[in-house]
C-alpha cells in the first residue's frame, strides 16, 4: 500500500503509459499517427509556455519539468499539472490565506526587543527585519530557552512539562507512531483531557499514513482529545486540491498553557529517542522556549488547526499570561508555508550565509541544493567565511543520499568542509554562524522543505543558544568523517551515471 500511494509508482504508471502511446502511434502512425503526435506536440508547447513565463520558479525546477515534458508529452503534462504547477492554486489555498491574515494581524511586534537587538548587533538587523515583514514573525526578549541535543534529553523534560498542563496542550508533527514515545504521551494527553483541559492534535495525512490507523483521529476525538490528520488522501470534486497532496505539513510543534513550547526536528516516533534502531544513531535536536515568543508557535499551531477543522480563532486570545525568569538573548520563531509564493525557510538560510563574517554550520540529513543555495554557499567559502556541513554517515533513503553526495566535488572545491556523521543518520536541521546566531527547526535543505512543505524553525540571536549549538556541533563533527575531494571524485561508474540522472528529478525528492 506503501508503494502503491508513492510518487514513485504514480511516476512509473505515467511512464507505462506513455509508453503505451508511442507503441500505439508506432502502430497506427499511418492512419493517425501524425496528428496524434502534433497534437501532442502542441499540448506540450502550451504545458511548457507557463514554466518559462513563471518568473518565481527556482530554474532548476523548470529544468526538471521542461525535461520531463519534452520526453513523455502526454503523461508527463499530466504529471506536471498534478504535482507541479505553481500557476493553478487549488482552492483551498485562498482559505489558508484568509487564515494567514487574520493570524498576521494578531501579532503583536515587541518594538523594545527591536531596538535592543539592534544595538547589540546591528548585522542581524536585515534578518529579524525580513522574518518580522515577510513571516510576520517578530523578535522577542524575556524568554527562557534550553537546547536538547538528542531526543533522550527533550523525552523526559517533554513529559515532565505536560504532566503540569493546566489549561491547554496543542501538538502539531509530521509523523506519530504508535510505541514507547507516543504511548507515553497520549496517556498524559487522554488523562488531561479527562480533567477538562484543551486537547488538540494535528498530525500529517501522509506522513503518518503507515505509522498510524487510518482513523486514528477518530480514535482520539472518541477519547476526549480534539484532533485532526492535516490533509490526508481524500476525495474532492475539486480537482486543484489533489495538488495540495504535494504540500504536507512537515512542522513540529508542542505548546503547554500557551507559556511553553517545543520544536526542533524531532517527530514522535520511537526512532528519535533511539528506542527503535533505525540507520545507525539516530541524531536529532530540540530546544524548548517560556515566555513571550511561545505566542509565535502557538499562532502557528491555531492557523492550521482552524485550516484544518474549519474554526475561527481569536488569536489574541492565546496571548501568554504569566511571566518567566528573563534571560540574555533574543529569539524569533517563525513559520513558512508554501501556498504564500515567499520562501521563507531557504531566504532565512541565505541571510545566514551572506551575513557571515568568520564561519556557518549547518547540519542537515538531505542536501539537495538549488542554483541560488549552491553559488551562496561557494560565495561565501571563497570570500573567507569557513563553512562547514554536517550530513548523515548512515542514510534513510539511498536515492536522496546519492544526489547528496553528487554535490560534495563542487563544494568543496569552494573551500567548503563536508562532514559525514559516523554512528548513524542526522536528522537535526540547524545553521549556525560567529556565535551570535543560531537557526533550529523542521526546515531541511532540500526542494521539499523549502518549496513544498509547511515548516517551522525558531532563530536565536546572542545568549546561550549559540553557544549550546555550537558545542553541540564541535562534538558532532568529532564523531564525523571529514570529506576529501578525492573520495568524491572516486565514485564509481554506475554511481556518477545514477547521480546525474537523479540529479534531473531533485525537486521531487
Amino acid at each position: 500500500m506503501k508503494f502503491l500511494t508513492s510518487r514513485t509508482f504514480l511516476f512509473m504508471v505515467l511512464i507505462l503509459l506513455q509508453l503505451i502511446i508511442l507503441v500505439a502511434l508506432l502502430l497506427e502512425f499511418s492512419r493517425v499517427g501524425s496528428v496524434l503526435y502534433l497534437l501532442l506536440t502542441i499540448l506540450s508547447v502550451l504545458v511548457m509556455l507557463p514554466i518559462l513565463e513563471y518568473a518565481d520558479i527556482n530554474p532548476a525546477y523548470k529544468l526538471m519539468w521542461l525535461l520531463l515534458i519534452i520526453a513523455m508529452p502526454l503523461s508527463g503534462a499530466v504529471f506536471y499539472m498534478l504535482l507541479g504547477s505553481r500557476g493553478i492554486r487549488p482552492k483551498k489555498a485562498a482559505q489558508f490565506a484568509d487564515i494567514e491574515h487574520k493570524a498576521a494581524a494578531a501579532v503583536q511586534p515587541d518594538g523594545c526587543a527591536s531596538r535592543a537587538l539592534k544595538q547589540f548587533d546591528r548585522g542581524l538587523e536585515r534578518s529579524v527585519d525580513y522574518l518580522s515583514t515577510y513571516a510576520a514573525s517578530p523578535v522577542y526578549q524575556a524568554t527562557q530557552s534550553r537546547y536538547f541535543a538528542t531526543g533522550e534529553e527533550f523525552f523526559p523534560v517533554f513529559l515532565e512539562e505536560l504532566r503540569q498542563a493546566r489549561r491547554s496542550v496543542f501538538m502539531e508533527y509530521f509523523i506519530i507512531e504508535e510505541g514507547e514515545m507516543w504511548n507515553q504521551t497520549l496517556e498524559i494527553l487522554k488523562e488531561k483531557a479527562r480533567q477538562g483541559l484543551d486537547v488538540r492534535v494535528i498530525y500529517d495525512g501522509v506522513g503518518s499514513m503507515f505509522t498510524l490507523p487510518l482513523d486514528y483521529d477518530e480514535q482520539l476525538r472518541a477519547m476526549g482529545i480534539k484532533c485532526y490528520a492535516f490533509n490526508g488522501l481524500h476525495f474532492s470534486w475539486h480537482l486543484t486540491d489533489y495538488k495540495m497532496l504535494n504540500n504536507r505539513d512537515h512542522r513540529k510543534i508542542a505548546v503547554i498553557d500557551g507559556e511553553i513550547g517545543f520544536s526542533g526536528g524531532l517527530n514522535f516516533a520511537d526512532e528519535y529517542i533511539n528506542r527503535k534502531e533505525r540507520f545507525g544513531y539516530w541524531k536529532d535536536t530540540a530546544f524548548m522556549l517560556k515566555g513571550p515568543a511561545v505566542y509565535s508557535l502557538s499562532l502557528t499551531f491555531l492557523r492550521m488547526w482552524d485550516f484544518v477543522a474549519g474554526t475561527e480563532t481569536n488569536f489574541r486570545s492565546y496571548l501568554p499570561v504569566n511571566r518567566f525568569e528573563e534571560e540574555e538573548g533574543f529569539v524569533q520563531p517563525y513559520c513558512d508555508s508554501p501556498l504564500d509564493g515567499e520562501n521563507i525557510s531557504e531566504n532565512a538560510y541565505l541571510n545566514v550565509l551572506q551575513q557571515a563574517k568568520d564561519y556557518v554550520y549547518l547540519t542537515t540529513p538531505y542536501l539537495i541544493l538549488d542554483n541560488e543555495m549552491v553559488t551562496t554557499l561557494c560565495l561565501a567559502a571563497k570570500s573567507g567565511v569557513d563553512i562547514r556541513i554536517i550530513t548523515p554517515g548512515i542514510p534513510d533513503k539511498w536515492y536522496v543520499y546519492y544526489v547528496t553526495q553528487s554535490y560534495y566535488a563542487t563544494l568543496l572545491k569552494a573551500g567548503i568542509r563536508i562532514y559525514e556523521y559516523t554512528p548513524g543518520f542526522i536528522h537535526a536541521k540547524m545553521y549556525l554562524s560567529d556565535d551570535k546566531l543560531a537557526i533550529v527547526g523542521s526546515a531541511n535543505m532540500d526542494y521539499r522543505s523549502l518549496y513544498l512543505h509547511f515548516e517551522n524553525c525558531c532563530a536565536f540571536y546572542g545568549g546561550h543558544m549559540p553557544h549550546d549549538v555550537k558545542r553541540d556541533i564541535l562534538r558532532t563533527m568529532a564523531q564525523s568523517h571529514e570529506v576529501t575531494l578525492q573520495e568524491a571524485q572516486s565514485a564509481p561508474l554506475y554511481k556518477w551515471v545514477a547521480q546525474i540522472f537523479l540529479r534531473l528529478f531533485a525537486p521531487l525528492m
